[in-house]
């Protein structure tokens, strides 16, 4: 079945005009919706930052574990991304709309396992990755809520993709602002006026998403986008399933592979005692900030380079790529000079203690460092996730991963004793390192001839 030019998908046709407005287009919502994500996390932070430095390690701590369970997030979102904009793209109305239920369907399916794995896994992995009791106990009292709501966070990512696979990211934007400003209003309720500490901040997160699901649910079936779901009635359709599993299979791989990392990583920086992984946690959301831009980017270029290559145009979805990734990095230059020249004043909004104030403040300078080559890595693989060819990203993340970044922290951590200062200088060359090998692979176009 074929929509007409037109009626339902006369909104904004990707597929032509200015390419750098269809990115803005595209991109500020997604970076605006990720940005308020951010902020909500910095404001998280801020808030458990108050309840002590335990606290902070240990959302810390539980966020590189959480990030291994949630990875397998990337087995459906990664596939369903060129799938549906590449069947929008070719005008297929029905095609977009099945892409769009089975990935519904997929996610709340996988969710609700790995929500009950991580529920009993939380406690054992938190004793592994740290023997200081409290860090422990406040970890796994955090995990457990968290991983309860699981299957709505994500089905939620679901809702973003969707419409952003459609053309429609403003309104991916409204609903992730809605949830996002639910979850900050929360969060000192629950933290602080309920008096439900760490335990609050999990609860708060729980209800956004499940407001987020239910926003989008509504507005995919009421005939307000282009297309609507279940006007046919659900049913399983496998095909579709096993197209959006072979294309997210590579994207699964190297985010499990780069999730391991980041938890080992953390199992690293946690040998330096709480102090420095508060100030590690601190630093990551901060610099979240800034390659949430770039993410922000990637999402919506990654629309329209699937759009593009499904109409034919494989020479508009290269520029879209360039231009994201040179957005994308102009934007993280900016942000790390400020980084770089306010770093002490920044670490003193979130830091409680004067040791973690102190250390927060070198660990922010090597992140500030590392920022632009993370952003324009992520910006130049709208051309790999937009296309379905994701096999380059992923060999790319694994030979960072785990021929570079974790033997060489390893062997500098546990053989040579060095500082943790040794940690974060590899981080920066990791990322030089993914940067150009991406480009490698950018500049052969195979990715160009990918069909979906």
């Amino acid at each position: 079945m074929t929509a007409q030019k037109g009626g339902a998908f006369a909104k904004r046709d990707l597929t032509e005009g200015s390419i750098i407005g269809n990115i803005l287009y595209m991109g500020v919502p997604s970076m605006i919706g990720f940005a308020a994500m951010v902020i909500y996390e910095l404001t998280d932070m801020f808030w458990v930052a108050r309840l002590g430095t335990a606290q902070v390690a240990a959302v810390t701590l539980f966020a590189s574990f959480a990030w291994v369970i949630s990875s397998i997030n990337s087995l459906v979102g990664s596939g369903s991304v060129p799938v549906i904009s590449r069947r929008f793209g070719e005008k297929d109305l029905a095609g977009t709309e099945s892409a769009i239920e089975q990935t519904l369907a997929m996610k709340f399916m996988i969710g609700l396992p790995m929500g009950i794995a991580g529920f009993f896994l939380a406690r054992p992995i938190l004793s592994f990755m740290t023997h200081e009791a409290d860090v422990i106990d406040l970890g796994t009292e955090y995990g457990r809520i968290f991983f309860l709501g699981l299957p709505f966070m994500f089905t939620s990512y679901t809702i973003y993709t969707a419409l952003r696979g459609i053309g429609d990211a403003p309104r991916a934007m409204h609903i992730m602002l809605v949830s996002t400003g639910l979850n900050m209003v929360l969060d000192p309720i629950f933290i602080i006026w309920l008096d439900l500490g760490i335990a609050g901040a999990a609860i708060a997160t729980v209800i956004s998403a499940v407001t987020a699901v239910g926003i989008g649910i509504w507005i995919l079936t009421s005939g307000k986008e282009q297309v609507r779901i279940g006007r046919r009635g659900f049913r399983f359709d496998w095909s579709v399933m096993r197209k959006i599993l072979e294309v997210g299979f590579p994207p699964f791989v190297e985010s499990i592979a780069r999730s391991i990392a980041f938890w080992l990583l953390a199992v690293f920086v946690a040998t330096y005692g709480k102090v420095i992984v508060a100030s590690y946690g601190i630093c990551t959301r901060i610099v979240e900030f800034g390659i949430v831009f770039a993410i922000g980017l990637e999402m919506g270029s990654s629309a329209i380079v699937g759009q593009n290559l499904g109409a034919g145009k494989p020479e508009r979805a290269e520029l879209t790529a360039k231009k994201s990734a040179l957005l994308a990095l102009g934007v993280a230059l900016v942000l790390s000079a400020i980084e770089l020249a306010f770093g002490k004043q920044i670490m003193h909004i979130f830091g409680k203690s004067p040791e973690v104030k102190m250390k927060g403040a070198e660990v922010l300078f090597y992140f500030a460092l590392s920022q632009p080559f993370v952003a324009a890595a992520i910006g130049l693989s709208s051309a790999f996730y937009g296309s379905g060819n994701t096999w380059p990203p992923t060999i790319t993340g694994l030979l960072t991963s785990w021929l570079f970044q974790i033997p060489l922290t390893a062997i500098f951590v546990y053989i040579l004793n060095y500082t943790p200062r040794a940690i974060w200088i590899v981080m920066i060359l990791g990322n030089i390192f993914y940067l150009s090998i991406l480009l490698v692979w950018f500049k052969r176009g195979r990715w160009k001839l990918r069909k979906i």
